[in-house]
């Protein structure tokens, strides 16, 4: 984007602050990126940090949208229309979808937050309550996932076309409990959360399932199999996400893990007890801590899906 074009969509950014009007505020962040830098070293967090951001800018200047500040592995920008920061949202997950499935080894996992106010516009910087709740919306998101407020949701026209999953109060640090909402950007058919919603999985039109992780699983997955044995009294739910999180980061797997999608012809589910189990060829994935009777649903609606695409 040239400078006059980025200097004129600043100016309306101002202008629609200035006249009282909410403007969009997007952070988005690379999930795991600490653990990624600590496994493959610098350089090579720092080449996929340059390819994040890449693929941001190109989706948020199509959107006249502004990136305020990049922070290595996240980006903040603003929108002078509300429903500009959704379309590029949505624009920078089907991008990295997009890029994952050319490059699964690699894969870049996004969680992204929304949110509306009328911040204080400086030379370089946004500043305000708006931009501290898009921050701290964005660090609940999971890979793959975008999350906004209420008020955004509200704000940013319904009627447009846009699908809201209402995730009910979240406790925000520093901002107390908000209501937040999930844009639904993929097809889909079904989907299924534990009860903590530190995952989902999510079964989409085009006949594949994309598993989503909440932030701090990345990091911590790693560290809890290694303490496995000095941990004896954990609980069956932490190791049913250790199990999970192990098998879903596992390379192995074909890149099954955060917003990578797996066609579902080599995926089987089926429930054992209290547990889901998710066979992805050889391997296992034991999910606990979930809706049986949603579990069952989402089962037999993916079984039915694969006899639609894969009759025999």
């Amino acid at each position: 984007m040239s400078w006059s074009t980025t200097l004129k969509n600043r100016q309306q950014i101002r202008a629609h602050v200035e006249a009282g009007e909410q403007i969009a505020v997007m952070f988005s962040d690379i999930r795991g990126f600490t653990s990624y830098t600590a496994r493959k070293g610098d350089r090579a967090a720092y080449e996929l940090s340059r390819t994040h951001e890449f693929l941001l800018r190109e989706q948020i200047e199509e959107q006249d949208g502004v990136v305020v500040k990049t922070m290595g592995d996240g980006i903040m920008a603003g929108f002078a229309q509300l429903h500009s920061g959704v379309d590029a949202a949505i624009g920078i997950q089907k991008a990295i979808m997009k890029r994952n499935a050319e490059r699964p080894s690699e894969p870049i996992d996004v969680g992204i937050g929304l949110a509306s106010g009328t911040p204080i516009v400086t030379e370089a910087d946004l500043i305000g309550n708006s931009v501290n709740m898009a921050q701290r919306v964005s660090s609940l998101a999971k890979g793959g996932q975008i999350l906004a407020t209420e008020q955004f949701t509200q704000e940013a026209l319904p009627a447009l076309g846009y699908r809201y999953i209402s995730l009910g109060k979240r406790e925000l640090k520093g901002l107390g409990a908000v209501r937040l909402y999930e844009v639904a950007w993929m097809a889909e058919v079904a989907r299924l959360t534990d009860r903590n919603d530190r995952f989902t999985l999510v079964l989409t039109e085009r006949g594949t399932l994309v598993a989503e992780l909440a932030k701090g699983l990345h990091s911590h997955s790693k560290n809890t199999a290694a303490t496995r044995d000095k941990a004896p009294s954990r609980s069956i739910l932490q190791r049913g996400i250790t199990r999970f999180t192990q098998a879903m980061l596992d390379k192995s797997i074909a890149a099954v893990g955060i917003a990578r999608e797996q066609p579902i012809d080599r995926v089987d589910l089926s429930i054992s007890g209290d547990k889901v189990i998710v066979r992805v060829g050889k391997k296992e994935v034991y999910l606990r801590n979930v809706d049986i009777n949603q579990a069952a649903s989402f089962r037999d609606k993916l079984v039915q899906m694969r006899r639609e695409l894969y009759p025999e």
